[in-house]
């Protein structure tokens, strides 16, 4: 269904070879408790409707990444949990990769994925960790405050 997007504002540059002023990439983002198939079919019709090329999910309850599977976007990073669980999925016509992700002790769970050199960083604070204003969780750093989507 996703086919007939165009990733032009990817290639969006001046003659002299530097950026010009190019549009964000579109970003669903969901808590979407608990991933059914049905839940998949209605956040891919939300990707196509909204022209978007990175879906992020928290709460989906997948222990196992199999079933982490949206048609024409590729898995760029998950943390598997039976109560939480993120998942961070890229439309198939973009590169990405995945930065790093919070490790199964960790009590925040969180994944930074680089897409196209747009740090995009999920973080889910579950119900056992509260944040005080004198500590903060550990995750990563971004160099700049417009390479992150919060």
């Amino acid at each position: 269904m996703l086919d007939v997007f165009s990733v032009g504002w990817v290639k969006a540059r001046t003659s002299q070879g530097a950026a010009a002023h190019e549009p964000r990439p579109n970003i669903l983002q969901l808590n979407t408790e608990g991933l059914t198939s049905n839940k998949i079919s209605v956040i891919e019709q939300l990707a196509y409707k909204n022209k978007a090329f990175i879906i992020v999910l928290q709460e989906n309850h997948c222990t196992t990444a199999d079933k982490l599977v949206i048609p024409n976007f590729s898995l760029a990073g998950s943390v598997l949990s039976r109560k939480h669980g993120l998942a961070t999925f890229v439309h198939e016509r973009l590169e990405w990769s995945l930065v790093d992700q919070s490790s199964e002790q960790s009590e925040t769970e969180w994944l930074c994925v680089d897409v196209i050199g747009y740090k995009i960083i999920d973080v889910y604070k579950t119900s056992t960790f509260a944040i005080h204003t004198n500590s903060h969780p550990d995750v990563p750093s971004v160099p700049t405050p417009q390479s992150a989507c919060w």
